[in-house]
């Protein structure tokens, strides 16, 4: 699963390097980074209060969401792995939170905690939340689209653009075949790229198109469907 949001990230920044950007002060990397990990903030609400969370009306979400950011803040890398000790702050604000909502019902079972301060990890490695949480079914989702164009995931690997100009270009062109729905109709009924088409509407050669097929396809599935994570790696790209 990780190989495909490999395509659309910045390989040479690590975690706690965007963690270091946004703590001197990167607004949008915040912004952009809180986005892509709200799956995991929301896991991590419901492994404590043990239901579904709507993102608009539970109190939970806020005080999750303000814990994450709060865990960005304060996160040290000497100190241990950041989902865990994110993990940590936003379980003890959310215990935090019910206890006070629910002081007299007994039923309601909290496990001790500790102080997120104290960097305490919760595991010894950084786990890759994407291969464990809800956010895997969109993946295998995307699988499946693509296996409709006749595109594997190795595959995608190795012939995406490897320079991120190219990357950037290519999901140009992705979007433009989104916004464009002559083309976006014939490239779903056909499985295929209307080649004549794209050039004709946008200055492209045949070659770009050829050499970045796989990618720009897969681009196009990403933007024109409901996965909100994986457009988060595609904006990643175009910067936004």
């Amino acid at each position: 699963m990780a190989k495909i949001l490999n395509l659309f990230k910045n390989k040479k920044q690590t975690l706690d390097e965007r963690l270091k950007n946004i703590q001197d002060g990167d607004i949008e990397e915040r912004e952009q980074f809180i986005s892509e990990y709200t799956p995991f903030i929301i896991k991590t609400i419901t492994e404590v209060i043990n239901r579904y969370i709507e993102t608009e009306n539970d109190d939970e979400y806020s005080i999750g969401l303000q814990a994450f950011d709060e865990a960005i803040t304060k996160y040290d890398s000497n100190k241990g792995k950041f989902l865990s000790f994110a993990k940590l702050l936003i379980r003890n604000r959310i215990i935090d939170f019910l206890r006070k909502e629910t002081p007299s019902k007994s039923n309601i079972y909290f496990e001790d905690t500790q102080d997120a301060d104290e960097y305490i990890s919760l595991s010894n490695r950084e786990d890759d939340f994407t291969e464990s949480y809800s956010i895997r079914k969109e993946l295998e989702q995307f699988q499946r689209e693509l296996k409709l164009f006749d595109i594997l995931i190795d595959d995608l690997v190795k012939e995406s653009p490897k320079h991120i100009d190219s990357r950037i270009n290519a999901v140009k062109i992705a979007r433009h075949i989104v916004e464009n729905k002559k083309i976006k109709q014939q490239l779903y009924d056909k499985k295929k790229m209307p080649v004549k088409k794209i050039t004709s509407s946008i200055d492209v050669s045949n070659k770009v198109l050829k050499r970045n097929r796989k990618f720009i396809i897969a681009s196009v599935l990403i933007l024109d469907g409901n996965s909100e994570f994986l457009k988060n790696y595609v904006f990643g790209v175009e910067g936004r």
